[in-house]
């Protein structure tokens, strides 16, 4: 498997881990938004959302809150949590991860904030609900 990220759980690529148990890494992200940026990243390729197991999705999601407490606690007035699905969502790398981002107040960071589109009216609103909610179960 050609994946980057798969190399660096394999130790094949050096990385700065922050965190490992059986099922999860924490690595420096190597450009990152501001220091201390971390990737989260299950052990176990998946390369979405929409693939991976429920059970180590929660258990992924348990250390991005680890981290994120960490951060906090190293002084961080706030994190990003960020997680893209698909090239049209900006994944580059098809190993499912999470970015946690500390933020500070003025530190003149920016995550991507694009044009914003608006919904004519509630009732728009309304049927877009609708649909998301039927694709539920």
């Amino acid at each position: 498997m050609d994946c980057i990220f798969c190399k660096i759980i394999n130790n094949e690529i050096k990385s700065q881990k922050v965190y490992e148990d059986n099922d999860v890494i924490a690595i420096l992200d190597i450009n990152p938004i501001n220091k201390g940026h971390i990737l989260v990243i299950p052990k176990k390729h998946y390369e979405t959302i929409f693939d991976i197991d429920d059970e180590v999705l929660k258990k992924t999601i348990t250390v991005v809150k680890k981290i994120a407490l960490a951060l906090k606690k190293m002084g961080a007035e706030g994190v990003n949590i960020v997680q893209n699905n698909g090239k049209a969502a900006e994944q580059h790398v098809f190993h499912i991860h999470f970015h946690v981002v500390p933020r500070y107040f003025n530190d003149g960071m920016k995550i991507a904030r694009g044009n914003r589109i608006k919904y004519k009216d509630d009732k728009e609103m309304q049927e877009y609900a609708e649909k998301i909610r039927l694709f539920l179960f």
